[in-house]
């Protein structure tokens, strides 16, 4: 069940989209959400008067209460959920995540530029860092994403034997979009080792109820280009992995790939979390 989502904000227009995702999800969901802001404070010489230094954070506080008044007239006030507002100090990433695991949030929903280049940069240096180091899911919208309620969800695997719990989870969000949930193997010489359908499906499928699930197998290629594809072709709205599959995790992400990541800047990605769903 998702009850509480966080929204980081930098108060950039990708942070505004995202937070307009995560709150159309949380009237679905019937979930709170809070929205953080991490203030960073420069490097100062050591000099520096303790007077000077304070008004410097008194300038940045300041700031944040301005931004977070404007945020909360524009969005959050007629938002029709339970909403609250954060702000702390310290490095972004880190602080996303010690902030969502104290709150036991079930979800962190993060904006991203969806630039060209990179995949850092296509992915977001601050998104990267939070879905690397966090143990809560993390949706990641693309500046250019206009909400939709999911009406295709993509679960992409290599069928290893813990993403099961994954799944499951991924059946309760499915669930109540009430689309079809499409779970992806593309092969590769790794499907040597063991029986994929014997592992992932046949062995487990009497624990599977939900009626609108299907296992698709593509013929054996480069599998962001077939990820790609078949997410293209079929209007996918929603990408979903596994963190935990690190090696075909890594993959997905690593820069000399890059050039075939066009859906990241077209639909969500979730990033599920091993045995904490």
């Amino acid at each position: 069940m998702i009850s509480k989502i966080v929204i980081p904000t930098d108060f950039s227009q990708p942070a505004k989209q995202a937070l307009l995702h995560a709150i159309a999800l949380a009237h679905k969901l019937k979930a709170s959400i809070s929205v953080l802001h991490i203030n960073q404070v420069a490097m100062v010489d050591s000099t520096m008067p303790a007077e000077t230094y304070q008004l410097l954070v008194k300038e940045i506080e300041d700031q944040t209460t301005f931004l977070f008044n404007k945020l909360e007239q524009e969005v959050l006030k007629d938002c029709g959920v339970d909403y609250s507002v954060h702000s702390k100090y310290g490095f972004v990433a880190e602080e996303i995540c010690d902030f969502s695991q104290k709150q036991e949030a079930d979800l962190i929903v993060l904006g991203t530029t969806g630039s060209s280049g990179s995949a850092e940069i296509l992915f977001g240096t601050n998104a990267a860092s939070v879905v690397a180091k966090t143990y809560v899911p993390v949706m990641v919208i693309p500046k250019d994403a206009v909400y939709k309620e999911f009406s295709k969800i993509v679960y992409a695997t290599d069928y290893n034997e813990p993403e099961f719990p994954s799944l499951m989870r991924l059946i309760y969000f499915a669930e109540q979009f009430d689309c079809p949930l499409d779970i992806l193997h593309v092969k590769s010489d790794a499907d040597h080792y063991f029986n994929a359908e014997n592992n992932f499906f046949t062995k487990n499928k009497g624990k599977i109820s939900y009626p609108n699930i299907r296992f698709v197998e593509l013929e054996k290629g480069d599998v962001i280009e077939s990820i790609n594809h078949y997410v293209e072709e079929n209007k996918v709205d929603l990408l979903v992995m596994a963190k935990h599959n690190r090696n075909f995790f890594d993959r997905l992400f690593h820069k000399s790939l890059s050039k075939h990541m066009a859906f990241h800047t077209r639909i969500p990605l979730l990033v599920l979390v091993k045995n904490l769903l």
